[in-house]
This record gives C-alpha cells, sequence and structure tokens, in this order.
C-alpha cells in the first residue's frame, strides 16, 4: 500500500508515492524454523533453570551476558553459583544486585551461593554488603 507524500513546488503542491513500511510476516515453509522454535529448542530445562554458574571472570565485559542470563531467567527461582568467580567488577556487582531485587519483588527464590574470596572481597572493597546480593548463608 502507498501513502502519498505532498511536496511544494513552484507550482503548487504536488503528491509523490512513497512505499509504506510493512511488517514481514513469517515464512510458512516446514523446511524453514520460526525464530520461536528455534529458541524453545535452545531453552533449558526448568531442572537447569534453577542453577546459574556464573564465569570465571565477571568483569565489565561479561556484564551484559551475565544480566542476560538473569533476564532469560526471570519468573523462576534461582541460584546463582559464584564459587569459580576470580575477577569481579563493579558492573556485574550492579547487574547482581539489580536481580537480588527484581526476584525479590518478583516473590520468587534467588540467592548467591558459594561466593568466591574475590568476590567477598570486592564486594567489601566497593562498601557495599553481602545482603544486597542475598549471599546465602550471609549474616551482617
Amino acid at each position: 500500500m502507498a501513502r502519498a507524500k505532498a511536496k511544494v513546488g513552484a507550482n503548487g503542491p504536488r503528491t509523490k508515492s512513497v512505499p509504506r513500511k510493512t511488517a514481514k510476516s513469517p515464512r510458512k515453509d516446514s523446511e524453514e524454523a520460526t525464530p520461536f522454535t528455534e529458541a524453545a529448542a535452545e531453552m533449558p530445562s526448568p531442572v537447569e533453570d534453577a542453577k546459574l554458574v556464573l564465569p570465571d571472570s565477571c568483569d565489565s565485559s561479561s556484564a551484559a551476558a551475565i544480566k542476560d542470563l538473569l533476564v532469560a531467567r526471570r519468573g523462576a527461582p534461582l541460584v546463582v553459583d559464584a564459587g569459580q568467580v576470580s575477577r569481579v567488577g563493579v558492573q556485574t556487582l550492579q547487574v547482581l544486585i539489580a536481580a537480588a531485587h527484581t526476584w525479590r519483588a518478583d516473590g520468587q527464590s534467588y540467592a548467591v551461593t558459594n561466593p568466591s574470596s574475590a568476590l567477598l572481597d570486592t564486594i567489601a572493597l566497593v562498601g557495599l554488603s553481602g545482603d544486597q546480593f542475598l549471599l546465602e548463608g550471609f549474616s551482617p
């Protein structure tokens, strides 16, 4: 479908046909999977959803990826294993605090377990407390 776009020239207004942008509908070919079916095939089972193991390096370059992993698990109980973390950036700390607040607001179970000494040292270094992260077994 085209819509008319008015242009004003020396002889008055004139119209020019401009194609209207439309959303493309997914193909219905049986050979091509839609993004929804591809995503569903990659979704972990509910048992896998219960635990997220943080990588060794949780610096600023990995904060966005960690956030995406957390967002994908929103709405279900989650245990974050921080046992193998050896480097931590402030951006990742922000992501973990936001996750703790989000899970608490959603009424879902959330805990960071097995915090490495690097994680605990970084939390203390920046002046935060473990209860902000919902560290399991943490007592202020």
